[in-house]
């Protein structure tokens, strides 16, 4: 790479990681604003925490735990979207990317030919969906396998005998019908539009409810000039293709929203591609340098989702090595790059951190790391965490 594609692929990666809050540590008391820059993932459960610990100073379970509570973070159902952000910004991280019908089956893989072997005009079979969902969970919450045999079996009532049929076969490879199949496939695009989220948050058995009665009023659309905002702010410059790809939908409904900021963006060479970004963001990318300091990474980390990661990561042994199929590791950034990736393993009482280093770090360096992995021990409830060379 020469000098000149260098500095720019840094001031690309520096300008992104002061978007996603990982140029310095925000106070306690930002807490939020550190989860609404562009999402937290909970996936696997936990790692909602060890990404804000990443970002706010001072990070306890307690602090993430009575922000759930009294509901001003808010955690929908899984999507390739963040699911864990403030509630008041439900209407910009959620309904302004509830897919189209064209655009269902880019959000939630095996849901259209589900829907279109139930009716072809799947539009029908979406709405029941909807309805059921809503009279099973009013005024109460139940756990997704739960709400799934309650409201397949509330639709099958409503079926002709040859669509009831077809509702009740086995879904491939599992001990689930097509109906219940169908049901946990749309909560993923019911919590997107605002419908259900969790009403509690215990690892894998947590109830979904009724957002409305959770929250106490409706979700509301948002300005949607706004999430492409806070998407450049965190992945810009950009494309509304990669814009597509990070938000889950196709490009002709992601175009919608990308196309109302148009006006306000200019085009940027970026390693030989023309890519956009908005004018009210160009001096904050012009001053962006790389961060100094290290930070610990869980695999899901927004950071990571960003779609073209040769910015993140020149070396493409090392991206196979980061974005795995099954099992990716958490990532070790270090004064900006990516150094090595890790894998923690729970033992009783105590916290194994496995870290694999591209490269040997200054001592100071590797100091910062410990240090970090000692900040993990009260959010993974262990008494102490060790880190290991691998």
């Amino acid at each position: 790479m020469s000098a000149a594609a260098d500095a720019e692929r840094s001031k690309v990666l520096g300008y992104r990681l002061s978007g996603y809050d990982l140029s310095q540590r925000l106070p306690a008391a930002r807490m939020l604003e550190a989860a609404g820059a562009c999402g937290v993932r909970n996936t696997p459960p936990g790692s909602d925490a060890l990404s804000l610990l990443a970002r706010v100073d001072g990070l306890t379970p307690g602090m993430l735990r009575s922000a759930l509570q009294d509901r001003s973070l808010m955690e929908v159902e899984h999507a390739p979207r963040p699911p864990v952000f403030p509630s008041s910004q439900a209407g910009i991280l959620g309904r302004c990317l509830v897919p189209d019908l064209d655009s269902l089956g880019d959000v939630v893989i095996g849901v259209t030919p589900l829907l279109m072997e139930m009716d072809p005009k799947m539009r029908r079979t979406r709405h029941m969906v909807e309805e059921a969902v809503r009279n099973e969970l009013d005024g109460k919450g139940m756990t997704k396998t739960e709400l799934a045999v309650r409201s397949a079996r509330r639709i099958a009532r409503q079926l002709d005998d040859v669509r009831r049929e077809v509702w009740a076969q086995p879904f491939v490879n599992t001990d689930i019908s097509k109906g219940e199949a169908v049901v946990r496939l749309m909560s993923y695009v019911l919590g997107m539009n605002g419908a259900v989220c969790f009403s509690e948050h215990l690892g894998h058995s947590s109830p979904l409810a009724l957002t409305e009665r959770w929250l106490g009023h409706g979700v509301e659309g948002g300005d949607c000039r706004e999430l492409v905002r806070r998407y450049l702010r965190c992945y810009g410059p950009s494309t509304e293709k990669l814009f597509a790809e990070r938000s889950g939908l196709g490009v002709e409904h992601a175009s919608k929203p990308w196309s109302t900021m148009e006006k306000d963006m200019n085009d940027i060479g970026i390693g030989g591609r023309t890519m956009w970004h908005l004018d009210e963001q160009m001096e904050l990318f012009e001053n962006a340098d790389l961060p100094q300091g290290v930070r610990l990474l869980p695999p899901h980390d927004p950071c990571l989702q960003q779609r073209d990661r040769s910015i993140l990561v020149r070396e493409p042994e090392r991206r196979r090595e980061m974005w795995r199929a099954v099992g990716s590791p958490g990532a070790v950034p270090c004064d900006g790059e990516i150094v090595g990736t890790w894998q923690s393993r729970k033992k009783g009482v105590n916290l194994d951190l496995e870290v694999r280093l591209h490269q040997e770090l200054p001592g100071d360096r590797m100091e910062d790391v410990v240090r970090e992995a000692d900040l993990m021990a009260p959010l993974r409830d262990v008494r102490r965490v060790e880190v290991i060379l691998a």
